[in-house]
């Protein structure tokens, strides 16, 4: 045989160009040189098929991770956002606060909770729950994005170029 493999895969080229010793009682040139070009068209047909695989998994893998960066600037636009609205709200409540407190200053020291709103402690009750709401979200939110990262990393562990599936079994 004119070839040698060394231990290594085989190429198409080194399929296609292998000649053999001829023996008297050997098999036919002609149909050995027909099924080795077979075989090389074959292993050439199998590369261009994996190569186009790997393209594929890759495209995929750029949009899926394109697709969860979209998804975790929007959960973190939308914690921004809540935590915003609840700074606000806060302060909003802390300046009726002070401001009853201030009336009441002025009316001689006698607090009355106003008609149009809740008793002075329910606005602390209130922020201590929004203020534990907040941690719970904050919570939530690093978990998902967590689980996100995790994700993504397993996407990075792609096999490498021309590595078969039979070689990672």
């Amino acid at each position: 045989m004119s070839t040698s493999t060394h231990g290594s895969r085989i190429s198409p080229s080194e399929v296609r160009n292998a000649t053999f010793e001829q023996v008297e009682l050997g098999y036919d040139p002609q149909a050995v040189h027909h099924f080795l070009e077979a075989v090389s068209n074959q292993m050439s047909a199998d590369r261009v098929q994996l190569e186009a695989r790997a393209t594929d998994g890759k495209e995929e893998m750029v949009k899926i991770i394109s697709q969860a960066q979209v998804l975790a600037e929007k959960f973190v636009a939308e914690a921004e956002q809540y935590s915003k609205d609840l700074v606000a709200t806060a302060r909003t409540q802390y300046a009726e606060i002070l401001r009853r407190a201030e009336q009441a200053g002025n009316a001689g020291g006698n607090v009355a909770p106003a008609s149009n709103g809740p008793a002075y402690h329910t606005p602390i009750e209130e922020i201590e729950y929004v203020r534990t709401y907040t941690k719970v979200a904050q919570v939530q939110l690093r978990a998902v994005i967590d689980a996100l990262v995790e994700q993504v990393d397993r996407l990075g562990d792609v096999p490498a170029k021309g590595q078969s599936r039979q070689d990672s079994a």
